[in-house]
Order: C-alpha cells, then sequence, then structure tokens
C-alpha cells in the first residue's frame, strides 16, 4: 500500500510538472511574437518617420529657394525704390525751381498788363478827335462796309487795302520750304465815325501761343504797340484785332472768344480772321448777353454790304 501511494504521489508530480514547463514555453514564444510585433510596428513607424523627414527637408529646402528669391526680390525693390525716390525729388526740385521761375514771370505779367490797362483806359477813355482823311463825303463812299447777320448797333467800315494787306503777310507764312507754317497775329487801329469803326490800318504783332485755329496776342506786344500809339499821338485807337487760320476756315475758337471778350470790355472792337489756303475772311464780335445753347456766348458775323 505504502509503494503503490508513492508511486501515485512521483506521477502526480511529474504530471504537475511537465504542463509548468510548456506554459513557459508557451509565453515564451508568445513574449517573442508580441516583441517582433512591436519591432515591426516601430520599424514601421521609423520608415514613416523617414519618410516625413525627407519630405520635410524638401520642404526646407524650397523654402530656402523662395527665401533667396525673395530675398533677391527685396534688394532688387529696394534699388527701385530708391532710383524712384531719387526721381521724384529732382522732379520736385525742379517742380520748385520752375515755380518760382513761373512766379516771377506771372508778376512781370501782372506789372505788363497793370501799365497796359492804364494805357488802354488811357486811349480808350480820351476823347478821340475826329481826323479828316482825304475821301469825298460821304465818307462810306470808300468803305467797304459789312453789317452784322444779326441787329448789332455798329457796323464795320474796312479802308481799302486792309484785308488784302493782313491776307497777303497770312500767305507769305504758309508754304515756305523748310520752314512750318505759321498763324499771324496782330492789333486793327483806327476811329468810331458814329455808328461805324473804321479800320484804318493793321498792326503786326506777336503770338504768345499758337496752334493749327488758336492764337494770343502777347500782352507785352500789345502794350508797345499802345505805347507806341500814344507816343506818336495818332488819331488812332484800337479797334480790333486780326489773325489766320490755315485751312480750316475762318471762325473763333474757344480761345479765340476769350480774347475778343477781353478787348471787347473797352469799346467797339471786332476780330478779323483770315484763311490764306481757302482764301476767306470774315469779321466777327461776341454778344456775351446771348448764350449758345452749349453756354459759350454768342458769336455774330459780319457779311460784306452790297
Amino acid at each position: 500500500m505504502v509503494v503503490i501511494k508513492v508511486a501515485r504521489i512521483h506521477i502526480r508530480n511529474v504530471k504537475l510538472r511537465h504542463p509548468s514547463k510548456t506554459g513557459r514555453k508557451r509565453r515564451t514564444l508568445r513574449k517573442k511574437y508580441k516583441s517582433q510585433t512591436e519591432n515591426a510596428k516601430i520599424l514601421s513607424r521609423l520608415e514613416t518617420l523617414a519618410l516625413e523627414v525627407q519630405s520635410l527637408k524638401s520642404e526646407i529646402a524650397v523654402l530656402q529657394s523662395s527665401s533667396k528669391e525673395l530675398f533677391d526680390i527685396d534688394q532688387s525693390f529696394g534699388a527701385h525704390l530708391a532710383d524712384v525716390r531719387d526721381y521724384f525729388e529732382r522732379k520736385i526740385r525742379d517742380v520748385t525751381d520752375n515755380a518760382e521761375d513761373l512766379c516771377s514771370k506771372i508778376e512781370e505779367m501782372q506789372t505788363t498788363l497793370d501799365r497796359l490797362a492804364r494805357d488802354l483806359d488811357k486811349l480808350f477813355e480820351s476823347p478821340i478827335p475826329v481826323r479828316k482823311i482825304a475821301m469825298l463825303p460821304p465818307i462810306t463812299s470808300q468803305l467797304t462796309i459789312y453789317r452784322g447777320e444779326e441787329n448789332l448797333s455798329f457796323q464795320v467800315g474796312v479802308i481799302p487795302g486792309i484785308i488784302e494787306t493782313v491776307m497777303e503777310r497770312a500767305r507769305a507764312c504758309v508754304g515756305q520750304k523748310d520752314k512750318h507754317d505759321e498763324e499771324i497775329v496782330g492789333v486793327l487801329t483806327g476811329r468810331v465815325t458814329g455808328n461805324t469803326v473804321i479800320i484804318e490800318e493793321a498792326v503786326p504783332g506777336r503770338a504768345s501761343y499758337s496752334g493749327m485755329t488758336e492764337v494770343a496776342l502777347d500782352p507785352n506786344n500789345l502794350a508797345e504797340i499802345v505805347d507806341n500809339i500814344i507816343r506818336n499821338d495818332k488819331n488812332q485807337r484800337i479797334v480790333g484785332w486780326y489773325h489766320s487760320h490755315l485751312g480750316l476756315g475762318v471762325f473763333l475758337s474757344d480761345i479765340d472768344v476769350k480774347t475778343q471778350l477781353t478787348l471787347q470790355q473797352f469799346s467797339y472792337v471786332i476780330a478779323l480772321v483770315v484763311d490764306p489756303i481757302k482764301n476767306e475772311h470774315s469779321f466777327f464780335y461776341v454778344d456775351k448777353e446771348v448764350k449758345e445753347p452749349d453756354g459759350r456766348p454768342k458769336t455774330i458775323k459780319f457779311v460784306k454790304s452790297e
């Protein structure tokens, strides 16, 4: 009985020890598998990180290239900005210098205009003596009479040769070899008898501005003409002005109207416009009391009386 019992105990111990070794192997295998799995995950993660690092390196390279381009652009822009700043500084200096010169010229012109206004007042407001001229009565018998296309309180009388003289002067400034065509400008002098503005002389003048259909009489030159009339004690006054157009017909441009209105404020003053290319001429007067549909003062044309 004792022997059988000991054998049973031995068998039981053997059975108990064998399962324990198997469990340890299984646990070892599981740990090994788990370790291999974790290593695989780590390797996969490392590969992912390596790719991300490579991508970051590429992006850094792109950023570095872009940064260099931006730096170059900044340098170029800075240089251009400096050039622009220098350009405008020069322009500002030029404008300042020109402004000072312009102010000086304006002051000089203002002085001339003041003197001209005084002379014109003296010339137009002083009693104009009636000069006897060598022509048979009535006076209109030797004058070419022009009357307004619309009713005016006066007419224009031109002594022989005045229109021809102005037209010849205009033709002499057109079609010359190696010279640009030029407009002419001047002053008409004479007297007023009754309701007739008599034109006796066409005095050449200088232009302060000239275009294809526009011309302005130099104020300094006008002052010289007035001084000459006063100094020589001529029995004349300024009764108008003349200028030419080049192939565009006879009319008063906007600048011509301004010049005409400036002269009209003194007395009866008319404008003569000639076109040497079309061989046309006409006298004009501006009625500032009547407006055209576009708002400009009405220009009245004179026609030769039959």
